[in-house]
């Protein structure tokens, strides 16, 4: 995305001409491509995987409400934005958001492939020291070991 975003600013350093804006085109062709796959189902994926079922509707509320208001002040502010900066520079500075977003989501957002719900939110309670989730976790992990042991007792008796 930050590379697409930097060759549609490329093409308005100077006066733009059909070659260049056609360049510009397909710069925000690739760009809405890259959002697409990647940034774009963000705040409806990243929810879905990381927030338990107790409170996964009301976080997917406020993911959804925060997706629209940031898209409503970069549709409402954008053209203010390249009138103050020049297109460069708003393309420019566009490009900058993404590198820091992409920046953020490789450095602080954990992987969620192969986690359950119950792992993620053991994850967070253990960097965030939620001592009662921690708790919880612990009983049920050995509610679950007894009852195990139990049925296996069950089992070789029979």
């Amino acid at each position: 995305m930050m590379v697409s975003l930097i060759v549609v600013s490329i093409t308005f350093v100077d006066d733009v001409n059909t070659s260049e804006a056609s360049i510009a085109v397909v710069g925000l062709g690739f760009y809405l491509a890259f959002f697409s796959i990647g940034m774009g189902p963000g705040a409806w994926l990243i929810p879905s995987e990381v927030f338990p079922s107790s409170v996964r509707t009301k976080a997917m509320s406020v993911a959804t409400f925060f997706n629209r208001l940031t898209g409503t002040l970069m549709s409402s502010t954008f053209l203010s934005t390249a009138s103050a900066m020049s297109w460069t520079g708003a393309f420019l500075l566009l490009a900058a958001v993404c590198t820091i977003s992409a920046l953020f989501i490789f450095f602080y957002l954990p992987e969620t492939k192969g986690r359950s719900l119950e792992d993620m939110s053991m994850y967070f309670a253990e960097i965030t020291g939620d001592q009662s989730l921690l708790e919880a976790e612990d009983k049920a992990v050995e509610k679950r070991r007894s009852t195990a042991a139990a049925e296996i007792e069950a089992v070789t008796l029979s």
